[in-house]
């Protein structure tokens, strides 16, 4: 059984109906990838909604700090499209019960649904998601309290022990890239509300209209070109040699970037760092996930598919893409 499955319970089914103000009569693992707890419950009256909840016995620090994310979810709730935060409860373990949104989150790119995806339709969601950043990113932040503020140093040293600690096959690479970027870390920006998985297959959109920005597992406060250059990094097919779908046009990453200074208001400085940044980000977290599955602590056939793609990421992240 998965961690989802465990965190069902009498107990919690009771606690959910008591917040909702409504009897709970299911509640299941919400599809798809989470890197938290997420389970959907269906109420006696007919709704549906969503539980985040921290997993048993563990701290809840990182990803499963459920009460971080719905307070940063409701922060931000006036100025872009979220879940609504509907009750949280301290509780051990702690959970947020927040509105279910409709619509589709689909990563064009890398999409594996099938799903008819035309040019037009995927630069407008682009276009879409890119002002949609610059106006989170101009969200006040002063409702946060004393969260800790990463630089672009901070970003990079973490991923640089991510890809240490990736597929060994991979490392030599990784750390070169490491390297490189070490060599021109800009001075850090604005600091904003940095989302951390900004992208479309986070973004829940009915057409072209955006409901709702999802997955608020690993937001912190630091530098907006973080999320411009992760998002950007999906832009782009030739970044993902062997999984991306050759029927799907992405409208590359300088159209995302000038996207985003438009809507932002001003160029984007050091554009190019933030951009290899976001490659680099990818490569390790997906090499890293191949060294889990090929050591068996997540068997995952999938994982397979990716040298390619990691090689070509961590290229772009050194300088030679």
């Amino acid at each position: 059984m998965s961690a989802a499955d465990d965190a069902i319970t009498p107990e919690l089914r009771d606690r959910v109906s008591r917040l909702a103000g409504d009897e709970v009569t299911e509640l299941r693992p919400m599809p798809g990838g989470h890197s938290g707890i997420t389970l959907t419950a269906s109420t006696a009256s007919g709704g549906r909604l969503v539980v985040k909840v921290a997993a048993a016995g563990r701290p809840a620090v990182g990803r499963h700090d459920v009460l971080r994310q719905a307070r940063a979810m409701a922060l931000v709730a006036a100025h872009v499209p979220v879940p609504q935060v509907i009750a949280t409860e301290e509780a051990e373990p702690p959970l947020a019960l927040v509105s279910f949104a409709a619509g589709e989150a689909v990563e064009p790119v890398i999409d594996e649904t099938g799903a008819d995806l035309p040019a037009d339709l995927v630069r407008r969601r682009f276009d879409v998601a890119t002002e949609l950043l610059a106006t989170l990113h101009r969200v006040p932040v002063d409702g946060l309290g004393d969260e800790p503020v990463r630089t672009p140093s901070d970003e990079l040293a973490q991923f640089r022990r991510i890809a240490a600690a990736g597929e060994e096959e991979f490392r030599p690479l990784g750390e070169e890239a490491g390297k490189r970027l070490a060599e021109a870390v800009p001075g850090a920006g604005a600091v904003a509300l940095v989302h951390g998985d900004f992208r479309l297959g986070n973004l829940l959109m009915e057409g072209t209209v955006p409901r709702a920005l999802v997955d608020w597992e690993i937001w912190t406060l630091g530098d907006p070109r973080v999320d411009l250059g992760w998002l950007a990094t999906f832009a782009d097919a030739s970044h993902f040699p062997g999984i991306a779908r050759d029927d799907v046009t992405v409208p590359g990453v300088d159209h995302v970037v000038a996207a985003y200074g438009e809507a932002a208001g001003g160029p984007v400085e050091d554009a190019e760092w933030f951009l290899r940044l976001g490659a680099f980000r990818m490569g390790a977290i997906m090499a890293h996930n191949l060294h889990r599955h090929r050591t068996g602590r997540h068997v995952d056939p999938y994982q397979e598919k990716l040298p390619p793609t990691i090689e070509r990421l961590l290229q772009v992240a050194a300088g030679k893409g």
